[in-house]
């Protein structure tokens, strides 16, 4: 069991057993990673609907990629959202620029992107220094941890590979697990199950609303948030407490 000491407030969240971690913007820089997909993904549609390729920039925004700065948007959709909203919103817009494309053929281009991406996906998998040094903490504390991701099982399980986390995590979850989107909380609580604990021993740490969300649904004691994702730290603040900037501003002591 451990607390939790917040370095710049002083706020101390009390006897944790179990921490649920989200991956993209948590755990990895979400902006490298997501940003090449994005590009892919856009290309892909231009080529299948025969759009001109000028339409390239308006398609990485509805996905949530800002070209110029080659950064996620803070509104997503991408690496906030399930890719079954993504691939919901994208439908929508393209009706705009009079393309019907119904959203089981853009499920198709993304998963053909995904083939074609996933042999070099590793060389876009960037770790969170700071984030990966906390959760090797938390493990020296005896903390159970579990990953959820809207990401795929396997996806997260190649990046915890490639960061050196794959042995620090007790549970994977993914958003093909079975279980919905993450905010719904019933990943959340199948996790406090395998670990046999109440939700009040455990936290969540992510970068986002859905993170937040997610605590909410499934009870857990909170939810710290981290600014190293899309979303400022001023928004996350509105929402939780527990916002950081990165998890190196937060200590852990060990409790009996």
């Amino acid at each position: 069991m451990a607390n939790f000491i917040f370095k710049n407030t002083q706020a101390e969240i009390k006897g944790i057993k179990g921490i649920i971690f989200d991956k993209d913007g948590t755990l990895t820089n979400s902006n490298i990673f997501w940003s090449e997909i994005i590009k892919r993904r856009s290309l892909e549609i231009i080529n299948f609907t025969k759009l001109d390729v000028s339409h390239f920039s308006y398609l990485c925004k509805i996905m949530g990629l800002d070209l110029e700065s080659n950064l996620l948007l803070p509104e997503g959709p991408i690496a906030l959202k399930s890719r079954k909203e993504v691939i919901r919103i994208l439908s929508l817009n393209l009706k705009k620029l009079n393309i019907n494309i119904n959203e089981s053929t853009i499920s198709r281009i993304f998963e053909k992107v995904h083939t074609e991406f996933s042999p070099k996906s590793e060389g876009f998998i960037i770790p969170i220094r700071s984030a990966c040094d906390f959760v090797k903490n938390c493990k020296l504390n005896n903390l159970r941890l579990a990953l959820i991701t809207s990401d795929t099982e396997l996806n997260a399980e190649i990046a915890l590979k490639k960061i050196g986390l794959i042995d620090y995590f007790d549970l994977i979850i993914g958003g093909d697990s079975g279980f919905g989107n993450k905010s719904n909380g019933k990943s959340a609580n199948f996790v406090a199950t395998s670990f046999n604990l109440i939700t009040d021993k455990i936290i969540s740490i992510g970068d986002a609303p859905s993170d937040f969300e997610m605590s909410i649904k499934s009870n857990l004691k909170c939810s710290v948030l981290v600014e190293t994702g899309q979303v400022p730290i001023y928004q996350l603040q509105k929402l939780s407490r527990f916002a950081v900037k990165d998890l190196s501003d937060i200590d852990i002591k060990k409790t009996s």
